[in-house]
């Protein structure tokens, strides 16, 4: 058991579908830090890592870690079963600022955009950020049943009933999606993709964060190389949380000409993860992504 895995749980998402933001985010906060209560393996891994990068695991520090953590696992179920509700929070909650300038040039100028995505801040309101003024885009990740059907199906929904852009699931999850083929496809296809790059997987690379090492890119920079930034703007977005209900777009802008452009995505992460440490919910399996040589 995790909490990602008992807050999935139909109990959890009936409970957020049929509350609103206001009532239900408070008791599944409560939920979920009675869940690491009743945990105290996981919330001592969590400062663990805290301490691995530097980061103060102490009191409200780490207090304030853990209720991003579940504000983060509200969200997801939010999106999961609030479809409506989802689009109003994307339309009137969000500051976009000039965050969609990048995505008019592409349209303008015939060209794909790679969004870079980074496990920080809302992540899982993020596809509807955009998908609300009007833009299509395809999403890899990886969403084991029922998340991934739940997804596709929001995307759906949010299309067809409010007119909103098109999100598509590729989901690593099903082993017959050939993934790389796809994003290849789509990115000389001038469509926008998204991929998460500070997760481990096989194709990951040496980084560093915060002045330590990380396993990170998860391939992104295999798949970039066949590409320049006259066919591809690269972007790597965060959904920061201003409030309980409230979020800024923020936006950063990559040049594949300047060379790495992982390192280039991790000091956009760098610098949100030293603004907003407690919005950094992939500390909690960030011991995932140490390199061998620093696991003791």
């Amino acid at each position: 058991m995790s909490i990602s895995k008992c807050l999935i749980a139909e109990e959890y998402r009936e409970l957020v579908r049929r509350s609103s933001w206001k009532f239900g985010r408070p008791q599944v906060m409560e939920i979920g830090l009675r869940y690491f209560e009743e945990h105290p393996e996981e919330v001592s891994q969590i400062a663990s890592n805290l301490r691995y990068m530097g980061l103060s695991d102490s009191g409200s520090d780490l207090n304030a870690v853990l209720e991003g953590i579940v504000a983060h696992y509200y969200e997801k179920l939010f999106v999961l079963v609030k479809t409506y509700e989802t689009y109003w929070i994307a339309k009137n909650r969000i500051d976009i600022g000039d965050s969609l300038e990048p995505f008019r040039e592409a349209r303008e100028t015939g060209k794909a955009v790679f969004i870079g995505q980074a496990h920080f801040g809302a992540t899982y309101l993020m596809a509807g950020a955009l998908a609300v003024h009007g833009l299509d885009q395809h999403v890899v990740g990886y969403f084991p049943e029922p998340v991934g059907g739940m997804l596709q199906e929001s995307g759906r929904v949010l299309s067809e009933r409010y007119q909103a852009g098109h999100t598509r699931v590729l989901n690593l999850a099903h082993a017959e999606v050939d993934v790389p083929l796809e994003m290849m496809q789509l990115l000389s296809r001038k469509k926008i993709l998204s991929n998460v790059y500070d997760e481990n997987n096989k194709f990951c690379k040496r980084v560093t964060l915060l002045g330590k090492p990380l396993m990170g890119g998860t391939g992104m920079d295999l798949i970039l190389r066949n590409f320049s930034d006259e066919k591809v703007i690269v972007v790597t977005p965060f959904l920061v949380r201003t409030s309980d209900e409230t979020f800024r777009y923020e936006l950063d802008r990559h040049r594949l000409a300047d060379g790495d452009i992982i390192a280039s995505a991790f000091r956009s992460l760098e610098r949100r993860v030293r603004e907003h440490p407690e919005q950094w919910y992939f500390i909690r399996e960030l011991h995932e992504s140490f390199p061998r040589s620093e696991v003791q």
